[in-house]
């Protein structure tokens, strides 16, 4: 193991300081997954099943056909004890919910009475902690990423145009629900505008915003969007920080990043106009997609092929969890580190009891398989999961 440090370049006349640990990552002959990060088009797949709480099917039937896929025992028909289950948000018409054709992008909370979520289509719900309610964007764009400021929101799916709520006026009147267009972000001198993934801490007006080339931010004003560099094109040159696919903090000076090859950072002295980089080794050359921070010392990472790694703390050095599944995840949450949510592909939920991973069961799927993109933990018990045309919750309670 080896310590480095060194200094680059970070805009006119300041420096940018780099710590990192670096470890031999463990060799594998796998493509790590590049998932489109420009792509912003609704994604409908061959319509071969009903949506959630649809009894029919494209060929007519019911849908009560004896399943035959081999993880049938974790999709039972009906809702039980301990089963995740649709929310009701989704159905088969827009007089009766959203689309099922829709897909779930982000799930963001201030409290377990304060939540909303975004998706494609200008997909947008707000949660008061009994129901999801619709809100209009005045957009039809597909919205992937989601800040919740202390008093107002900020959505968008690239910085070609973002929307805010409770942030004084846009570049045109306001929606019914309240939101405005900011228009196209001024980002960065030479910045990509190919967003992979983006956060921000709730109650903050900073979000994180990571491209295939590097990392900046944006601050959200009443009268102004405005943005600096974070780790800049020559940082993310030499360090794993370009095609970032999660970020995460528990704080807002400390930001924990994940992606492509197994891309592992972590950020500290976040706020700071020259932030500090540590580099870490996730031992894989997976894709990494999603990160959650329980501290700033301790963080969850999932990807590809069911990769799931722990960073136990103090070297910053991650761990690899044994899991029950090969399924792609995408997204990993908690209420606290013996109550984490991991999700994928195939309609794959995991959940972590602070000593084992296990598979949790989706009710009411018929022959759906949906892909899980978000899950949001509010508190222990609770938890909320969107994808493909659905939104779960544990026991069908909010």
């Amino acid at each position: 193991m080896s310590v480095w440090r060194s200094t680059l370049g970070f805009g006119a006349g300041s420096a940018f300081v780099l710590a990192g640990v670096f470890v031999g990552a463990c060799a594998s002959d796998e493509t790590p997954l590049n998932l489109d990060p420009e792509s912003t088009e609704v994604v409908i797949p061959e319509r071969d099943a009903g949506p959630e709480g649809d009894a029919g099917t494209a060929d007519g039937s019911d849908g009560s056909e004896a399943c035959t896929d081999d993880d049938c025992a974790f999709f039972p028909a009906e809702c039980e004890r301990g089963a995740l289950c649709p929310s009701g948000l989704f159905g088969t018409t827009a007089a009766n919910g959203v689309d099922w054709r829709t897909r779930v992008s982000a799930i963001r909370g201030r409290s377990a009475t304060d939540a909303w979520l975004v998706g494609t289509v200008g997909l947008a719900a707000h949660f008061d902690g009994t129901t999801w309610k619709t809100a209009d964007v005045g957009t039809a764009k597909s919205l992937h990423f989601l800040l919740l400021a202390e008093s107002g929101e900020l959505a968008f799916g690239t910085p070609d145009e973002l929307f805010t709520r409770g942030f004084g006026a846009g570049v045109g009147p306001p929606s019914p629900d309240g939101w405005v267009s900011r228009g196209r972000v001024a980002q960065p001198a030479g910045a990509s505008r190919i967003v992979t993934t983006a956060w921000g801490l709730p109650g903050s007006r900073v979000m994180w915003v990571a491209t295939n080339a590097e990392v900046w931010r944006i601050r959200v004003g009443d009268a102004t969007l405005t943005t600096s560099a974070g780790l800049t094109r020559a940082v993310c040159n030499s360090l794993p920080c370009k095609y970032l696919r999660g970020l995460d903090g528990a704080s807002a000076n400390v930001v924990w990043g994940v992606g492509e090859a197994g891309a592992a950072i972590r950020v500290v002295n976040a706020e700071a106009a020259v932030p500090t980089v540590e580099v870490s080794n996730p031992l894989t050359w997976l894709t990494l997609n999603g990160v959650w921070a329980v501290s700033d010392t301790e963080a969850w990472a999932v990807g590809a092929q069911g990769t799931i790694i722990h960073n136990v703390g103090a070297a910053f050095d991650w761990e690899v969890a044994q899991v029950p599944t090969r399924a792609h995840l995408y997204a990993v949450a908690g209420s606290s580190s013996s109550d984490i949510w991991a999700v994928g592909d195939q309609g794959v939920v995991l959940h972590y009891d602070g000593t084992t991973w296990s598979r949790v069961k989706v009710a009411g799927m018929g022959p759906r398989r949906p892909d899980l993109r978000a899950v949001w933990v509010p508190e222990p018990g609770k938890v909320w999961i969107g994808g493909q045309g659905v939104l779960l919750s544990l026991g069908d309670k909010p």
